[in-house]
Formats: C-alpha cells, structure tokens, sequence
C-alpha cells in the first residue's frame, strides 16, 4: 500500500467515525465481534452493565460506571505497546468487571495478573471465566480476582501496570489516584498505567498531573509512567 493510500484510508475512516448517524452501526458491529470472541474463548465478558441493576450495597455504587469493555484486540495492542519487559512487572486492573482484560493480559508473561472488583456479582463471573477460558495464547494462568472497593486496595510494593477503563467518576478517581500516590511515597518503583476512555477523563485522572510523564496518546487509551 502507498503511503497516500494509506493517508486516504485513515482519512476515510476519520471521515466515518466523524459522522453521529454511523455510531450505531459501529457500535452494533463490535458488539457482534465481542459476542463472537466470548463465544470461541467459551467466556462471558459481552455487554453493558450499570452498576445501579446489581443488588449489592456499597457507599461507592452510585460514583462508580457501567462495566464496559474494548474488544481484546484493542486492549492487546495497548499491552504489547508498554515499554517494559512484562515478565518484571505484575498487572492490575482496578475495576476488572467480568474480567476480559484480566483475560487478554494473561496472553503476557506478567510476573502476576490481578483484578479488583467491588460488584460482588461481577467479580464472580470473572472468576468463572478464568475457569472457562480457552485461550491459545495464554502464558499466565494463576489469575486472581479480588473483591473489594478500589478505594481500599493496597497495591503490593513491586513494579505494577494499573490498568483503567475510566471505571469511576472523578471525585472517586482522585481519592485512589492519591492512594497510588501514598503507595510509591511508601515503596518507590517503577509505575505504568494504562488508562482507557475519552480524552478528558484521562486528562483529568493522569495527564494533568506532574508527577506522571504521558509516554503515548492513542486514539482509545494514554500511557503515563509516574516520574522517579
């Protein structure tokens, strides 16, 4: 391909993208792509699901956002990006849901792979597709899903991707940023996170702070690495 081919092609899909009537067609056709890798990996992960529709009490419930997932190759692409050697880091995904990203992390050698979840009901179905999971390309297998509110958890002292996907709303956010914060004041390390969703919500959680230096900005997710 040219490279005014290519120039043309990524205008076309700009173009597209740019009009609000193609949304749901967009959103239509990945949702069947998703359906579809639930259905060969044999795991449920597909759908949207707000939290206020689960029966379990929490202080953070109302703060907290539907579960929403990217398709794996979205997610995939962003790992693989990370500049490290993965085996020399663990993963966490704060607000893993159903766990699809615990999923594809597991197809990276990551020294560990952890979930937290505050939905009791969501963390269990997690869990249930770690067991149910046919995946090819998996390297990392002992998976844990731990069910607790984010604002509690304590990240283990050792080098971490925190991964989000924009699972809170910003008065929330900021309360366990700043427990990020207290944890590298306590165990300095190096530190990634991998932020997902819209420009403003990661500008807000990561980008506006100066002790985070933003290493790319892609089109669904920010990488940011918390200065030494």
């Amino acid at each position: 391909m040219t490279a005014s081919a290519a120039g043309s092609g990524g205008s076309l899909k700009s173009l597209l993208r740019s009009q609000r009537w193609l949304q749901p067609v967009f959103k239509t056709v990945n949702n069947a792509r998703c359906r579809a890798w639930d259905l060969v990996h044999g795991v449920d992960t597909y759908g949207d699901i707000p939290l206020a529709s689960l029966d379990f009490k929490s202080k953070h419930k109302s703060p907290g956002l539907e579960y929403q997932s990217h398709h794996p190759s979205i997610t995939r692409s962003a790992i693989r990006a990370l500049p490290i050697q993965h085996e020399n880091y663990s993963f966490v995904d704060i607000g893993c849901g159903k766990g699809r990203v615990l999923l594809v992390a597991s197809e990276f050698p990551f020294r560990r792979i952890v979930g937290v979840e505050f939905a009791p009901m969501l963390a269990e179905i997690a869990r249930r597709n770690l067991k149910s999971y046919r995946g090819k390309r998996q390297k990392y297998a002992a998976i844990e899903v731990i069910t607790a509110d984010a604002t509690e958890y304590e990240l283990a002292p050792e080098p971490q991707v925190l991964y989000f996907f924009s699972p809170f709303e910003r008065s929330l956010l900021d309360q366990i940023v700043e427990n990020i914060e207290d944890s590298f004041r306590r165990s300095p390390r190096d530190l990634l996170v991998l932020f997902s969703g819209v420009i403003p919500m990661r500008d807000h959680a990561f980008g506006r702070r100066p002790q985070y230096e933003r290493l790319e900005r892609g089109r669904h997710a920010d990488v940011y690495r918390h200065r030494s």
